[in-house]
């Protein structure tokens, strides 16, 4: 039984919270207005308690409605009714690199960029500004960071998280959400777990032994609970073992919740999985982001139990009370501009330590300022600076990387710009006057099915002008049809046409006997406008000769669409790699950058860079030999024409100091820092079997993701893990090892800059195979690094600390972590292949 101090005050708010309920299951009461109840009777605003006690206190004051609306509620008025107890309404904000739909806010590097720096410190500084700028917002709890494991080079949203290792996911997601939270907001880490993939997110079922899930998957969320106290935790959409992850109580419950440093609340991601009342059972606390009607009877009939609803209560309020929202209010008024100076100085920072260069052949880099340069590719506002849907940030009005190569050379040198590719874009629709039925008549035939394998019948036949349709071009057609449209088509201009296809499903387009365009998308853009700027073309080229009808077929399904009814063919007949080209032959170098979106609701089909871009970079690099390749990309992409060029650097997504970032690097006023989160393989033969649709993917891999999995099938990547040059030179020396028997193990390794530039390294610590274990351990898996800074000639001793948990392995007979004992190797490395020093750790 609850008691008060104030019977008329609890009788009040209990009917008016009663009537809320009741309203749910098609009841109705009256009751009058709510008073408010002064903080004097309230023992647990008193700011001097332990969170738990005040926790405590709260929940033993509330009734059962109470609890339902602060635990059910979806928008901050729902729990307008609490407010006289003090609790505050939560609001929330996307902010993994940033506040999605916000003006006048930082564009931060994304966070694949961030990882890249491999500086923790950094992690906690951009977690702080995101909280600081969301509250000045008034937002409170912030929907991130991301750290889901990178298995696939082809996810959508890989660069949101941290790369491909757990322990790199884990510290620099524990650093994110440290930061965010000593600005009194609420990190809701995200999406718990085996979050992998776009493609059918909804709906997949992902096979995965428990030894992966604990050493690999949901390892990072429990290295950001237990050393950055991350209060929140984030459900992720697919089928895990058969069971959605938000209906999931062993992942939920026997995983998650038995950590014993989290005490904060599970939240079920944007309409994840199907019941929403199994998932308050499995273990999820917080529906704040399910949109659809909640059958609220379930928790007046006993479906959900009272410990369950007081369990989900008592970790909202935790998390509230930890985290000062409840002691330090959010503003009234929202701030206009939140970004500052000092933020963008951070962005600046980790846009540069993200940046990796992949090759500088000859020392070419940094350039004399003297030099003529040929700046070509998406290099104004057309830049792509964060990842599409929910980690978009509004750039705001930013230097883009031309302007910054001309005020860098200004003076000195000359910059000429041509455009020679306009990168990832839609392009305008094919007009009528290309396209002729095979009979010779205005535009292409169309075959109309109503089922999505083209078979039987056609429903309809009918022809069209052009291929540039939203919604159904029938409306008698099923939700789920197919189309094929055949005819000719004439370029007016000879030499290499670019296609793009705007769509929502599968669609193929065969010219000329060529396959051109091959490929799928759920969404044909994802929150475009507020949550995004880009939309999500398929790309493809063929050669044409001026006034020459060639076949076409285009075949059409919206299988696997989600919403739209939607295709455009677009083209570009006139190609501006000849301009480019004439500009590099008058350059001392040329620039090249190309990009690729990527996003949420979709992934890559390959790692080709799409379009005519892999073309710009072969015709520029064959007329100038200085040529220099700058991937803005959201991870790794094919480089067929990497022995043609002098450089390469991969910058992400870089945000709004992208483009002043680049420059200070191109000419040696800062140093190009990253080193790679992920491997970048040499084939799509390479790493683990991705999905094939289906609606189920097995990872028999286990534990051997990433580079481990290229150690273990001794596969050679393009760049391994860890890679990225440097302006300089480092020697590593002198490896002092500790003996564990309980607590951290220490490593100890003298570095020294042998270059004549200031300049950073990564120091990377690997474990060896562990001894005497039952299971196969990987031939090396990162545990520890360290980002140290020297100028030229300056040696340091960089100590290292290895948590006694990376000496562990999961027993699945056991269902425990078992840890063995013996010599284990240990490898200081530069990256996963190059080790520089190697020595042995007794563990007793």
């Amino acid at each position: 039984m609850n008691n008060s101090p104030c019977p008329e005050k609890r009788f009040a708010r209990s009917l008016s919270l009663l009537a809320f309920a009741c309203a749910c299951i098609g009841q109705t009461v009256q009751a009058d207005a709510m008073p408010d109840a002064g903080p004097a009777d309230q023992a647990w605003r008193d700011a001097s308690k332990a969170p738990e006690e005040r926790a405590e206190l709260l929940l033993a004051a509330m009734s059962r409605e109470e609890k339902v609306a602060l635990v059910s509620s979806t928008n901050p008025e729902d729990t307008d009714a609490l407010r006289y107890l003090g609790i505050p309404a939560l609001t929330r904000v996307d902010a993994s690199a940033g506040l999605r739909g916000d003006y006048n806010v930082t564009a931060f590097p994304v966070p694949l960029a961030l990882a890249a720096t491999f500086n923790k410190e950094l992690g906690h500084e951009m977690g702080a500004a995101i909280g600081k700028e969301a509250r000045q917002k008034a937002w409170n709890v912030i929907l991130g960071p991301t750290m889901d494991v990178a298995r696939s080079p082809l996810n959508g949203r890989i660069t949101e998280s941290f790369g491909e290792d757990p322990v790199l996911n884990g510290w620099m997601g524990a650093k994110v959400a440290e930061g965010m939270e000593s600005q009194h907001t609420i990190a809701q880490i995200k999406h718990y777990t085996v979050y992998n993939q776009e493609w059918d997110r909804l709906v997949l079922d992902i096979e995965v032994s428990d030894r992966a899930l604990q050493e690999v998957y949901n390892l990072p969320f429990h290295i950001a609970i237990n050393e950055g106290g991350a209060d929140s935790v984030m459900g992720s959409y697919p089928r895990i073992n058969g069971t959605f992850a938000c209906e999931n109580f062993d992942l939920l419950e026997n995983f998650l919740k038995a950590n014993p440093n989290f005490k904060g609340y599970v939240g079920t991601d944007d309409d994840a999985a199907k019941d929403k009342i199994a998932q308050v059972n499995a273990g999820i606390d917080s529906m704040a982001l399910i949109h659809r009607p909640i059958p609220m009877e379930a928790f007046f009939d006993g479906t959900v139990s009272d410990e369950r609803i007081d369990e989900a209560t008592r970790r909202m309020l935790f998390a509230t009370f930890e985290n000062g929202l409840f002691d330090h209010p959010l503003p009234e008024q929202k701030a206009e501009v939140v970004t500052t100076p000092e933020h963008l100085t951070l962005a600046k920072q980790i846009a540069e330590e993200g940046t990796v260069l992949l090759k500088n052949a000859d020392d070419f880099l940094p350039l004399d300022k003297n030099v003529s340069v040929a700046v070509i590719g998406p290099t104004a506002k057309d830049m792509v600076t964060g990842v599409q849907g929910s980690t978009y940030v509004r750039p705001g009005d930013y230097l883009t990387p031309v302007d910054a190569i001309r005020r860098a050379v200004e003076g000195s040198g000359e910059v000429v710009v041509a455009q020679g590719t306009l990168g990832d874009v839609t392009l305008p629709a094919v007009p009528a006057e290309a396209f002729k039925t095979r009979l010779g008549e205005p535009g292409l035939k169309v075959e109309y099915f109503d089922n999505a394998e083209w078979q039987g019948l056609p429903k309809h036949k009918d022809v069209v002008s052009h291929l540039d349709f939203h919604g159904k071009p029938i409306e008698s057609l099923p939700e789920n049809w197919s189309a094929r449209y055949t005819g000719t088509i004439t370029s007016p201009s000879t030499g290499l046409v670019r296609f793009s296809a705007r769509t929502a499903g599968h669609i193929e387009v065969i010219i000329d006997g060529k396959t051109v365009i091959d490929g799928r998308r759920s969404e044909s853009a994802f929150f475009q406008g507020d949550g995004g700027h880009y939309t999500y073309p398929i790309q493809g080229t063929v050669m044409m000769e001026a006034g020459r009808p060639v076949d076409i077929e285009v075949r059409y399904t919206r299988l696997g669409a989600r919403w739209n009814h939607e295709v455009r063919l677009g083209w570009q007949p006139e190609s501006l790699i000849p301009a480019a080209v004439e500009a590099a032959k008058q350059a001392d170098v040329a620039v090249i950058f190309v990009n690729q979106v990527s996003g949420e609701e979709m992934d890559r089909d390959n790692l080709n860079l799409v379009g005519d871009q892999p073309q710009l970079i072969e015709a520029v690099s064959a007329a100038n030999p200085n040529t220099i390749v700058v991937l803005n990309t959201p991870g790794a992409v094919l480089m067929p024409w990497l022995d043609d060029v002098k450089a390469v650097f991969q910058i992400w997504y870089p945000g709004a100091e992208g483009g002043s970032s680049f420059a200070d690097i191109l000419f040696g006023d800062s140093e190009p820092g990253g080193r790679l989160p992920l491997t970048f393989p040499a084939s799509e033969a390479q790493g683990p079997q991705l999905y094939q649709g289906g609606g189920h993917i097995a990872y028999p891999e286990g534990v051997f993701v990433g580079y481990r999995y290229f150690d273990l099938k001794g596969q050679e990547p393009l760049f391994p893990f860890g890679f990225g040059l440097s302006y300089t030179d480092f020697d590593y020396s002198l490896l002092r090892l500790t003996t564990i028997d309980q607590g951290p193990a220490r490593v100890k390794v003298n570095v020294k800059n042998t270059g004549d530039r200031a300049g950073s390294d990564v120091v990377q610590v690997y474990l060896g195979e562990l001894p005497t274990t039952m299971v196969d351990t990987p031939i090396r898996k990162l545990v520890a690094f360290e980002r140290v800074y020297l100028k030229s000639g300056e040696e340091k001793t960089v100590t290292l600390e290895i948590p006694e948990e990376s000496f562990n392995y999961w027993s699945e007979a056991d269902k425990k972590w078992i840890r063995p004992t013996g010599e284990m190797p240990v490898y200081i490395g530069r990256s996963s292949r190059d080790i520089q020093l190697d020595g042995t750790m007794v563990v007793n």
